[in-house]
C-alpha cells in the first residue's frame, strides 16, 4: 500500500470507530427514552385522576378544607341545642366535618388503586356515590352515638330524615367540586406531559434532517484532500448529536454551551464555506453561571437557515454573550436577506417560538428571547437567570 494512502486510511478507521460509538450510543439513548415515555404513560394510567390520599399532605389539605368548611357552616347556621357557647357549636361542627372527611379520604385511599383501574367517568360515578355513602354512615353513627350518650332519646329521632338531607347536600355540592377539580387538574396533567414529549420530539429533531447527509458528503470530500479537518468534523458531529442525545432541560455552564455552538458553526463553515463568517464577543461569566444545554445552538441554526443562506454572498454573524444584573445576555445579529430572497417572516418566528416555549416551560416569565428588525440586519436578544433557576 502506498504510504500516502495511509493517514487516509487512519482517518477512515478513525471515522469508522466515532460512527460506530455515535450509532450505539443512538441507539441506546433512544430505547432509554422510549422505555422512559412508555414508564411515564403507564404511570397517568396508573395515577388516574384521583390523588394518592393516604399521603400526609394530601390529609393534611382535606383537613384544613373540612375545617374551612366548618367555620362557614358555623357562622350561618343556628346554634346546636346540645352547644352551649359559640366555640363549642364550632367544635361539634368542625368534629362532625373532619370525621366525614377523614372517613371519604380513608375510603378513597383504600379503593384508589381499584378505582384508577376504571374508566375516568366510571371512576368518577363511583368515587362521588361512596364518598355521598360514606356521609350517610357517618351521620348514622353519630345519631347513635348522642343516642348513647343520652344526647337523644332516640336512634331514630324525628330529625334523623332533615339531618341526613342536609348532611347529603352539602356532601353532594363540596365533593362534586373537590372531583371536578381533581379531574380538571388530570386533564391539564396530561396534556402538560403530551406538550412536553412533544416538544422533546420537537428538539430532538431541531437540526435538520438533512444536516446529518450534508455533513457526511462533506466528510467524505475532504477525507482525501483534508483528512485532519475531515477527522475534526468526525469528531464536532459526534459531541454535538451526543449533547443533542442528553436530558431536555439539563443545565450546563455557559462555556459548556458555547462550546457545543462553535462545533455546530464548524460544520455549518466546511458546507457554506467561505459565505459564513462568525464573530465571537464573549464577556466574562461566573463560575454558577448555567443555561439549558442546546438554547444557543437552535438560535443559531435559525439565523443561518434564514439570514445567511438565502444571501448567495453570504455575510457575518455577531454573536455577543455577557453578565448584567445576575442575567446571561445574549444577542446574536445577522443580516437580513433582500426582500425577493427574504424567508417569510413568520417561519423565523414559528422556529423561534419552538425555543421561546421551551424557555418558558423551564424559567417561566425570567427568560426572555425578542427579535427586532434594523436596516439591514436581524438581531435576535436572549434574557435567562444567571443561576437557571426554576420559578
Amino acid at each position: 500500500m502506498p504510504s500516502e494512502n495511509l493517514p487516509v486510511m487512519v482517518v477512515l478507521k478513525r471515522a469508522t470507530v466515532h460512527l460506530d460509538r455515535l450509532i450505539a450510543r443512538s441507539e441506546r439513548v433512544l430505547a432509554e427514552k422510549l422505555m422512559s415515555h412508555e414508564r411515564a404513560m403507564a404511570d397517568v394510567l396508573d395515577d388516574g385522576f384521583l390523588p394518592n390520599f393516604c399521603n400526609g399532605w394530601a390529609i393534611f389539605n382535606v383537613a384544613i378544607i373540612a375545617e374551612m368548611l366548618a367555620i362557614v357552616i358555623a357562622l350561618v347556621s343556628p346554634q346546636l341545642p346540645i352547644a352551649q357557647t359559640m366555640l363549642g357549636n364550632l367544635f361539634l361542627i368542625s368534629l362532625f366535618i373532619q370525621w366525614i372527611a377523614m372517613s371519604g379520604a380513608a375510603a378513597l385511599c383504600v379503593t384508589r388503586k381499584h378505582l384508577n383501574r376504571l374508566s375516568n367517568l366510571r371512576a368518577l360515578i363511583m368515587s362521588y356515590l361512596m364518598l355521598l355513602c360514606v356521609t350517610w354512615i357517618v351521620g348514622e353513627v353519630a345519631i347513635w352515638v348522642l343516642w348513647l350518650v343520652h344526647v337523644t332519646s332516640s336512634p331514630n329521632p324525628e330529625w334523623n330524615a332533615y339531618f341526613h338531607l342536609q348532611n347529603l347536600t352539602v356532601a353532594a355540592i363540596v365533593n362534586a367540586l373537590a372531583l371536578r377539580y381533581f379531574f380538571a387538574r388530570h386533564q391539564l396533567k396530561q396534556r402538560t406531559q403530551s406538550e412536553t414529549r412533544a416538544k422533546i420530539q420537537a428538539l430532538r429533531s431541531r437540526i435538520r434532517p438533512h444536516f446529518l447527509f450534508n455533513t457526511m458528503n462533506i466528510i467524505a470530500s475532504l477525507i482525501r484532500s483534508a483528512p485532519a479537518q475531515a477527522e475534526t468534523a468526525i469528531e464536532n458531529m459526534a459531541d454535538l448529536f451526543r449533547t443533542m442525545l442528553t436530558d431536555e432541560e439539563s443545565l450546563v455552564p455557559v462555556k459548556n454551551e458555547v462550546a457545543i455552538a462553535q462545533k455546530y458553526l464548524a460544520i455549518e463553515s466546511l458546507r457554506l464555506d467561505n459565505r459564513l463568517n462568525v464573530d465571537w464577543d464573549m464577556g466574562k461569566f461566573p463560575r454558577n453561571a448555567v443555561m439549558p444545554v442546546l438554547t444557543l445552538q437552535p438560535i443559531l441554526e435559525n439565523a443561518i437557515q434564514y439570514c445567511i443562506e438565502p444571501l448567495t454572498e453570504g455575510g457575518h454573524i455577531k454573536v455577543r454573550l455577557w453578565e448584567e444584573n445576575d442575567s446571561i445576555n445574549i444577542d446574536i445579529s445577522a443580516p437580513m436577506p433582500r426582500p425577493k430572497a427574504r424567508a417569510q417572516p413568520t417561519d423565523m418566528d414559528a422556529a423561534l417560538d419552538n425555543i421561546r416555549q421551551r424557555l418558558e416551560s423551564h424559567y417561566g416569565k425570567l427568560a426572555k428571547l425578542t427579535s427586532t428588525q434594523e436596516p439591514g440586519q436581524i438581531i435576535i436578544s436572549l434574557i435567562l437567570p444567571t443561576r437557571g433557576e426554576n420559578p
